[in-house]
């Protein structure tokens, strides 16, 4: 699916395999042969993405971009795995992204470079070529030959996916095929937007202004989700839950980053949960206005509450933190953008945006949808 935005419309080069969920939107430029698996979205609605021969990226993967601030940049024969998120930074050729592993704004990773699954890249760091990284945020683990980095990157195209690269924590295309299978009308407001590529199941409440976008899938099972005033769901978020796991209720002005896994449990107004954040179902309450895009790292365990302002972990705390999630077990841990000034200003974009969509699943007005 190929969407303009505003003026401006994609480019592709020659034979691009684009699956039909998977979405390319606005002022974004690919070589030949870029492939997008199911659900892959590639959203350059701020600013400029620009993609070089021969990618890959896997399923409910995400490439966007700092809106009026940071691009991204991604070179010849690059490989992003399955839920990988690729967000306002620069990829050199032949990078390989792991499963669930997210590149920060302004961050850039050298030629030949393998970032291990469930890993972050964090803002504006610098890593140097034909090295394996690995960790939250990502360090160096040992210099890797070309011939390895090739082969985990082909093992990842050809989903028997390589030790460094398979994550145990995803969600599986399961989850996917409920909600596709399933779908039913949500009580939405006439204000609320459901991106084309997105899918909700069960009973879903989206109030005025609220924004569910691509890939996301939003299954309440016999539970009940319910999405506040101007919240918005960014591209590839899981939101799962169900009646033994208990209700997910999301306040007014919370935002949701790209990649999110949430169960059960509450979040107060003007809550901001990072990019590939992971919360554990529970009772857990996050209360007032949460910055957790400060908490590099962060987790959101079983059953934890959250005061305002108050996620916030040095390095020590982090190990502690890693230590505790080992212990109990959990499949990964809460991975949090550090910039979250930056994604608020996106998000009051993306709210003024939504605005101006149709209340089902239609894109803004003026704009085209063209289905390839």
């Amino acid at each position: 699916m190929k969407l303009p935005y505003l003026q401006f419309e994609t480019e592709l080069g020659a034979s691009a395999t684009i699956e039909d969920t998977a979405a390319v939107i606005g002022r974004m430029a690919a070589g030949a042969r870029l492939t997008l698996r199911a659900f892959a979205t590639l959203r350059a609605d701020g600013e400029h993405i620009r993609v070089g021969h021969d990618v890959y990226f896997g399923e409910h993967s995400t490439s966007h971009i700092v809106d009026s601030r940071f691009g991204t940049t991604v070179g010849d024969y690059v490989t992003v795995g399955r839920y990988g998120v690729v967000h306002g930074c620069t990829l050199a050729d032949r990078v390989v992204v792991g499963e669930g592993t997210a590149i920060l704004d302004e961050a850039s990773v050298g030629a030949g470079a393998v970032i291990a699954a469930d890993s972050i890249v964090s803002p504006g760091k610098k890593l140097r070529g034909g090295w394996l990284y690995e960790g939250v945020p990502a360090k160096p683990v040992r210099e890797i030959s070309s011939a390895d980095a090739n082969a985990i990157a082909h093992s990842i195209r050809e989903g028997e996916v390589l030790a460094p690269a398979r994550s145990g924590g995803l969600p599986t295309m399961r989850s996917t095929r409920r909600a596709r299978s399933s779908h039913r009308d949500a009580a939405r407001s006439p204000t609320s937007y459901v991106a084309p590529t997105a899918m909700l199941a069960g009973e879903i409440e989206l109030r005025d202004d609220a924004g569910i976008y691509f890939g996301c899938v939003v299954d309440a099972g016999d539970g009940r989700v319910v999405v506040g005033e101007r919240s918005n769901v960014q591209d590839n978020s899981f939101l799962l839950t169900s009646l033994a796991r208990g209700d997910l209720v999301i306040g007014a002005g919370v935002t949701i980053g790209h990649n999110v896994q949430i169960g059960s449990g509450s979040f107060g107004d003007d809550c901001l949960v990072g990019i590939m954040s992971r919360v554990a179902d529970g009772r857990g309450r996050c209360q007032g206005r949460l910055d957790l895009g400060r908490a590099a790292g962060a987790a959101l365990s079983r059953a934890s509450r959250c005061r305002a302002r108050r996620v916030r972990p040095r390095p020590r705390r982090l190990r502690r933190v890693r230590r505790s999630l080992s212990r109990n077990r959990l499949a990964s841990l809460a991975m949090i953008e550090a910039n979250s000034s930056l994604l608020r200003c996106a998000c009051r974009r993306a709210h003024s945006v939504s605005r101006k969509m149709s209340p089902v699943s239609s894109p803004p007005r003026g704009f085209r949808e063209d289905q390839d």
